[in-house]
């Protein structure tokens, strides 16, 4: 086995981001070792080593760090937001005087996608990514048939109903971005 392939072996220790950002500079950064040094010896191996146990755990703790710090803040703000949804479309019922024929299964309907947000920032919270993406998906359908059931659904009501599912979604679906450390 070649002294690079051990090389890349190695930066698997590190965060994928870091390695797609990061891994051809450190790849050519070693063949310059190499050329300067001899591969063969204990001590160029054990500064490698040294080098990758000192600084990978780190970065890699930190990457955790901010995805989950970040999904902590969009769940907490979902649970919010779906309780003064489902405030929100109780007021709304309240205030009617003349309920139309749509008025009321619309609203019923925003409560059940309201109570939806909310349990799917609850499901994201206890790291329960799957069930967190069917209760955001049937949310956004429920409101949806809500705001086509009355199309005076409260702006603010339109705004968390279609605009968090939407974030969201894109969020617990967004595509990690694929190491190019192998390709080079």
């Amino acid at each position: 086995m070649s002294a690079e392939r051990v090389y890349r072996l190695l930066l698997l220790a590190y965060p994928r981001e870091f390695r797609a950002a990061y891994g051809r500079e450190m790849v050519l950064l070693f063949r310059d070792q190499c050329r300067e040094g001899d591969v063969r010896t204990v001590g160029f191996w054990a500064q490698i080593f040294w080098d990758v146990l000192r600084s990978a755990p780190g970065l890699r703790v930190e990457a955790t760090r901010t995805i989950e710090v970040t999904m902590k803040i969009a769940a907490a703000l979902t649970v919010l937001l779906g309780g003064f949804a489902i405030f929100g479309e109780i007021a709304e019922w309240m205030a009617a005087t003349q309920p139309a024929s749509g008025y009321v299964p619309s609203i019923v309907l925003g409560i059940v996608a309201s109570g939806l947000l909310l349990g799917a920032g609850v499901a994201i919270l206890l790291r329960m990514r799957r069930a967190a993406r069917v209760a955001l998906g049937v949310s956004l359908g429920c409101f949806l048939a809500a705001r086509l059931l009355f199309p005076w659904m409260g702006i603010f009501v339109q705004l968390v109903g279609f605009g968090m599912p939407v974030a969201l979604l894109i969020a617990l679906y967004w595509p990690r971005k694929p190491s190019t450390l192998g390709t080079a």
